[in-house]
């Protein structure tokens, strides 16, 4: 176990919870809706709320994997280190998701605390949040969950 996944489950960041199928899909759904908001943003050029939908359509993807997994987070870092241990240490998802989910992160914080953002970063994420959504959406579905349709 990592030394981050261990500190967030002993700091009560990452617990353990039942899995449910019923969160694990409400999650997904709230996921596809907020990707669904970025595109929109970008096509209306607003770009801050693009980079903030983006980023938390990939959060909701995340939590959603967590819930089939039987967690549940309360911190964006611990949400991260979960995926990293649970998930794509392990091989059953590519890095890319955290590192996509991390860059995200930092732009989501730029835009929404330093007002920073522009086109070009707007662009990135809703292009790596696409890409989490499909990877997430494709292996929940392989567990035998429901997925929104496109």
């Amino acid at each position: 176990m990592s030394y981050r996944f261990q500190d967030c489950v002993s700091r009560r960041g990452v617990v353990k919870r039942p899995a449910s199928r019923a969160m694990v899909e409400k999650e997904l759904a709230e996921a596809k809706r907020d990707l669904d908001s970025a595109k929109n943003s970008l096509l209306e050029s607003d770009y801050k709320w693009t980079i903030i939908k983006a980023y938390y359509s990939m959060f909701h993807a995340c939590k959603s994997l967590l819930f089939s997994a039987g967690y549940v987070e309360k911190s964006h870092e611990c949400l991260i280190a979960a995926i990293e241990e649970l998930f794509t240490d392990p091989g059953l998802l590519p890095s890319t998701v955290v590192s996509d989910l991390r860059r995200a992160k930092t732009a989501r914080e730029a835009a929404d605390y330093g007002l920073t953002y522009g086109e070009s970063s707007a662009n990135g994420t809703v292009r790596d949040a696409e890409q989490i959504f499909e990877i997430i959406s494709g292996y929940l579905a392989k567990q035998g969950f429901g997925t929104p349709s496109p």
